[in-house]
């Protein structure tokens, strides 16, 4: 969002929680000196930033509920005659908002494995063994200790990087995740009301708050009967807006080392070398995105079959965008024993556009679980050992590109890599067509 507001000649920057302390600090510091004109922010940027003449808030996405949405939207028209709250609304926010609500408490059955696992370890077990042992993401993992420690009396204990199971008799509180469940819908659902309300939006907000003071602002776009800001754009400024969208491309960075213990049959271990590690990657867009995230959708799930307009984009990105140094000399692709032609064919397709001869010399060894079924690094990396064969003969030693349709974990663009290069293969570099992570 910052990059087009930059391209349409607005000073714009994006701020979030991973941006280093002093970044922040900056970025912050020109915002209150008027020196940039908006931090396009997720709510990194907290309660504690104080600056009384913000001129407008609009929210690009719905928040979660009206009291989160009251303090955003308040910071805007403290010390100013007029101010503006935007909120915009689209069919992505029930799924984001459900996501949330969905990870807001662990479930029963991810505190269950946890305590299972600490059961099991007589010495303790840190966070990256407790990822040995159970199917779930390491954030997942966090929510659970994080839990489990505050409870009282808590059933587990760190001592110094290890977690210890206590004897202490423990029952998961189902009726108190329940509830929070059940606030979490309704706030949701109020929001929803707040979208589509005719009486007057502050008296609406208000109510939320328990305020008794509901009377009509006076001021509102509903008060007012008709909306504060054009809601026309041009067809040239939506033409310009997807366009951009279909040239947000995505990095895919290597890997740096080898879950301890995940490649037994392989025997990958330590740090991943260069002589092994792919080259750093593209992908087309970000899975479900507007722009060519949904066309990537409906091949895959609908058409099985991906449209000549992704593979010219694909072109374009590759010749054009990208351009990588030492460019390939040879196409090859992850093969799939679940689909076998829809990769295959992309990847023969782009091969022939880019003038490069298409390679089959990857080779499906056994069946693995989808790596979306797999849910941390080293339960994804496991499923892929010895997952993966690589026909000599038909390696070239030369640049190859490495297609696949979507790329998540990186696991398996990585292990075909390290084959690739011990079968003499040049420098691999990874194509997708879409990531589905914010990796």
């Amino acid at each position: 969002m910052a990059k087009w507001l930059q391209m349409r000649h607005i000073n714009a920057h994006a701020y979030w929680s991973a941006l280093e302390t002093e970044q922040r600090k900056e970025l912050e510091q020109q915002l209150l000196d008027n020196e940039i004109k908006a931090l396009v922010a997720t709510s990194a940027l907290g309660m504690g930033f104080d600056k009384p003449d913000i001129g407008f808030v609009i929210h690009f996405q719905r928040p979660g509920s009206a009291i989160h949405y009251y303090q955003q939207v308040g910071r805007a028209g403290r010390a100013v005659q007029l101010a503006f709250g935007i909120l915009l609304c689209g069919a992505e926010d029930d799924e984001i908002t459900d996501y949330f609500i969905r990870s807001a408490m662990p479930s029963v059955e991810h505190v269950g494995q946890v305590l299972d696992a600490l059961k099991r370890a007589s010495l303790g077990l840190n966070i990256s063994e407790i990822e040995t042992q159970v199917n779930i993401r390491r954030s997942e993992i966090d929510k659970v200790l994080s839990l489990l420690a505050v409870e009282s009396p808590a059933p587990i204990v760190k001592i110094d990087t290890r977690w210890h199971l206590q004897e202490v008799k423990y029952c998961y509180d189902t009726l108190r995740a329940a509830q929070l469940l059940q606030t979490k819908r309704a706030e949701q659902t109020r929001m929803r009301e707040y979208m589509h309300t005719q009486e007057c939006l502050m008296a609406f907000l208000k109510r939320e708050l328990d305020d008794p003071d509901t009377r009509p602002c006076g001021r509102c776009a509903n008060c007012i009967g008709q909306p504060l800001l054009s809601e026309s754009c041009s067809e040239t400024l939506v033409t310009e807006a997807l366009r951009f969208l279909q040239h947000c491309h995505r990095r895919i960075e290597p890997r740096k080392r080898w879950p301890i213990g995940a490649f037994v049959e392989h025997d990958f271990r330590g740090s991943i070398s260069a002589t092994l590690n792919m080259e750093e990657g593209r992908a087309l867009c970000r899975w479900g995105d507007a722009g060519w995230g949904e066309k990537v959708r409906r091949g895959k799930q609908q058409d099985c079959h991906f449209d000549d307009e992704l593979v010219n984009a694909s072109f374009d990105l590759i010749r054009i965008s990208w351009q990588p140094r030492p460019f390939p000399k040879w196409v090859t692709c992850v093969p799939s024993l679940n689909n076998r032609t829809l990769v295959p064919d992309f990847a023969q397709r782009l091969a022939r556009e880019l003038r490069l001869p298409f390679v089959p010399c990857i080779v499906k060894a056994h069946p693995t679980e989808a790596q979306k079924i797999r849910s941390n690094s080293f339960q994804q990396a496991r499923n892929l050992d010895g997952a993966f064969a690589i026909d000599d003969t038909l390696v070239k030693h030369e640049p190859v590109l490495l297609v696949d349709d979507m790329v998540d974990s990186r696991w398996t663009m990585t292990v075909v890599a390290a084959l690739l290069r011990q079968a003499g293969s040049g420098p691999v570099f990874p194509f997708a067509l879409a990531v589905t992570t914010s990796e």
